[in-house]
């Protein structure tokens, strides 16, 4: 897992290149679901890098604001599955 904060669409690229590093190819990003907010346009260049590179196996998980404890379980056992193949 790795947090990432910022708006600037060039970290994707720069995650990119630490994803090549480590040989990951299982990506998912989590990010909230306003796309007036900074951490919408922070993920968006994501789904152009990833989700377009067949390389990779790449899901946005959104979440609303103010998620429940079950909410954020449910997408805790999504990334598990995706990222872990469980």
């Amino acid at each position: 897992m790795v947090r990432i904060a910022g708006s600037w669409a060039g970290i994707s690229q720069s995650f990119r290149v630490v994803a090549d590093m480590f040989g990951w190819t299982h990506i998912v990003l989590l990010s909230d679901d306003e796309t007036t907010k900074v951490c919408w346009n922070g993920a968006a260049p994501f789904d152009e890098v990833f989700g377009r590179n067949e390389n990779y196996t790449f899901t946005w998980l959104r979440f609303g604001t103010e998620p429940t404890d079950e909410e954020i379980n449910e997408m805790l056992q999504q990334i598990r599955s995706i990222t872990r193949g469980l």
